[in-house]
């Protein structure tokens, strides 16, 4: 009997390396042929990463994941509720950026509350609300220090990166970082309760991005995650094209995936393509162990 389950288990393992090689085959296969640097990495249930070009990258909007932690982290510690209300002053609604929030404001401001702020930061990008909690969380400094050990960098808020094109390469992160800061999350070893739940639901009701991860996943697939783009350079470079998050499996296990397209000479549909079939292969490598 001994001998059988050893056997029985040997034959599983060969079978589980050699799914695992041909998944990591299908990256690359996904990944060449590009005018584009494409950062891939995947956090299995178990733990694990699979990584491709796991280098630090720009993030853009990507980076509203670590302040939405840092600002939750907060309330969290110091027992403040999702319903205090923020005053959204005139000088705050800058034009030029994109933001549903102050599109859906008089000229002279409103108030919201922080619940609010946060549902237009992550379901919707949203790059005011975003730099609003970035004040909350402490600036940028204080939402370094949040996710300084898993090597990721921040430094400027939405508005500095939309002063000058080259700002939008300085918060950056290694596709497998972001992977582990969702593992943490979904674990409930960053937030828990409300804070952690509300998270998890304006993940999952992500408004941008249909055509990236989301696009390579079934209908019916649970995702949460967070997209980031930036503006096109003079020549015409595509900085970074990302889009990150987990999904949840029909059996109810989670792996987390970050796809980071940068410095792409691509098409927008063509960026997208390249997530949306990276996120396939992910779902069709762990729906079959």
């Amino acid at each position: 009997m001994k001998k059988l389950l050893l056997l029985c288990l040997s034959v599983l393992t060969a079978s589980c390396d050699t799914a695992t090689r041909q998944f990591e085959s299908r990256l690359d296969e996904i990944l060449s042929g590009h005018k584009a640097f494409v950062g891939v990495a995947v956090r299995t249930p178990g733990g694990e990463t699979i990584a491709r070009n796991d280098t630090l990258l720009p993030m853009m909007s990507v980076f509203k994941f670590p302040v939405a932690l840092a600002v939750l982290d907060r309330m969290q510690r110091e027992g403040i509720p999702l319903t205090q209300p923020i005053s959204i002053t005139p000088d705050l609604l800058l034009p030029g950026t994109y933001s549903p929030m102050r599109d859906s404001l008089p000229a002279g401001g409103g108030t919201l509350t922080l619940g609010q702020l946060l549902r237009y930061m992550v379901s919707e990008s949203d790059n005011i609300a975003c730099d609003i909690l970035l004040r909350e969380a402490g600036g940028p400094e204080a939402v370094e220090a949040y996710v300084r050990s898993l090597g990721i960098g921040i430094a400027a808020s939405e508005e500095e990166m939309h002063r000058g094109i080259g700002n939008q390469r300085v918060n950056k992160a290694r596709p497998s970082s972001v992977c582990t800061l969702f593992d943490l999350f979904l674990q409930g070893r960053l937030l828990k309760g409300e804070y952690n739940a509300l998270l998890q639901r304006l993940l999952r009701g992500t408004t941008t991005g249909a055509n990236k991860l989301k696009a390579g996943l079934p209908a019916s697939t649970v995702i949460g995650h967070k997209t980031g783009s930036s503006d096109r350079t003079a020549e015409g470079i595509r900085i970074a094209d990302n889009d990150v998050g987990y999904v949840v499996l029909p059996d109810g296990r989670r792996y987390c995936i970050a796809v980071f397209v940068t410095e792409s000479e691509e098409n927008d549909a063509t960026n997208a393509a390249i997530a949306a079939s990276a996120s396939r292969a992910a779902y069709e490598y762990f729906s079959s162990k």
